[in-house]
């Protein structure tokens, strides 16, 4: 894992070596910090944080894709484990961590009438999760 990395970034997101274009609205950026907790007779919290913070990506979503750009995207997320690159939000320049892609969504908006493949998608959609390796 880069942890503050200065390093700009060449897109929004990188995926395994390819730079995404930018989700559309609606894109959700999550930390969770998890913690090894329970509650004493008091109800206090007698936990700590184990781990790192980890990351969810909520909502990704791209609008209008051609079918080259969605089969690039597809493909760079085809593997279970993928390594992504993204601002640090909390300590600024970039970090690199392994995350893994939730169901992936696809509306087609147009289809050709002849050979019936799909020549624009309304909608393609899909969360990245921490994998809490690193």
């Amino acid at each position: 894992m880069q942890k503050g990395n200065k390093m700009a970034l060449s897109s929004f997101l990188n995926i395994n070596g390819y730079d995404l274009p930018c989700p559309g609205v609606g894109f959700e950026f999550t930390i969770s910090t998890v913690v090894n907790a329970g509650r004493n007779v008091n109800g206090a919290v007698i936990g700590q944080q184990i781990g790192r913070p980890l990351y969810k990506f909520n909502n990704l979503q791209w609008v209008g894709l051609k079918p080259d750009v969605r089969r690039k995207i597809l493909n760079a997320i085809e593997p279970f484990y993928v390594n992504v690159t993204f601002e640090d939000v909390e300590h600024g320049g970039t970090k690199t961590i392994t995350m893994y892609p939730s169901d992936r969504k696809l509306k087609p908006l147009f289809v050709d009438k002849h050979t019936h493949e799909i020549t624009q998608d309304e909608v393609l959609a899909f969360n990245l999760i921490d994998c809490g390796l690193e």
